[in-house]
């Protein structure tokens, strides 16, 4: 898998076989990983869950339409919907219906090999986070369904009444959680959002690249 560092103001390719490697060059004391797309794949449980919501008020939600939009946040994205369907969409309930049957489809998502990989080389040499724009019991059911929540000291979320990436405060405040300066850590990112919200923590980032 290819991803991209960005480091010191700058940027290069480096494939998922030197992951750990650069962790260890690099001298990061923790890593804080973001969960949706990096550790697990879960897009089409996401898509279902946010089409059933939309559909339980008489619309329907393009695919196509969905898939420009992953990066955002749960309220982010139905607020854009919202503004399609000129505003008829009772959000607070669509995103209530849309947590819920998450929760009810977490089974379906995979975990995603090359970051699982990391997380058993790394051990318990390195402390590690989740931070996430999803909220802390959607996390939470994926990342129980993909057996991976006891590798994580802890878990950054809108939950934690934080504003969503691309704002740089669920990365600071994980960083916090852990005990490290963000400045020593090292987030892996696949949304562009995340890898803004990074860069603006001052973290450096590995930004996955899914072909």
């Amino acid at each position: 898998m290819d991803s991209i560092l960005y480091s010191r103001g700058g940027q290069r390719h480096v494939s998922s076989e030197n992951w750990h490697s650069e962790i260890i060059a690099g001298d990061y004391r923790a890593i804080i990983f973001d969960c949706d797309g990096t550790l697990v794949d879960s897009s089409e449980t996401h898509f279902q869950a946010f089409q059933s919501a939309a559909r339980a008020q008489g619309f329907d939600l393009d695919r196509n339409w969905y898939a420009l939009r992953t990066g955002l946040d749960r309220l982010s994205l139905l607020t854009a919907f919202s503004e399609e369907v000129s505003g008829a969409l009772d959000i607070a309930l669509a995103a209530q219906q849309s947590i819920d049957a998450f929760i009810s489809k977490a089974t379906t998502v995979s975990p995603i090999e090359e970051t699982n990989r990391l997380l058993r080389a790394l051990g318990r040499t390195h402390p590690m986070a989740v931070g996430t724009n999803a909220e802390i019991e959607v996390a939470t059911a994926s990342l129980k369904a993909v057996d991976l929540l006891d590798y994580f000291g802890a878990i950054a979320s809108v939950s934690d009444g934080l504003p969503a990436k691309p704002a740089p405060d669920i990365f600071v405040h994980a960083a916090k959680k852990l005990g490290v300066p963000t400045a020593m850590t090292l987030v892996f990112e696949d949304s562009k959002e995340g890898v803004s919200a990074a860069l603006a923590a001052g973290s450096d980032v590995l930004q996955i690249i899914h072909s």
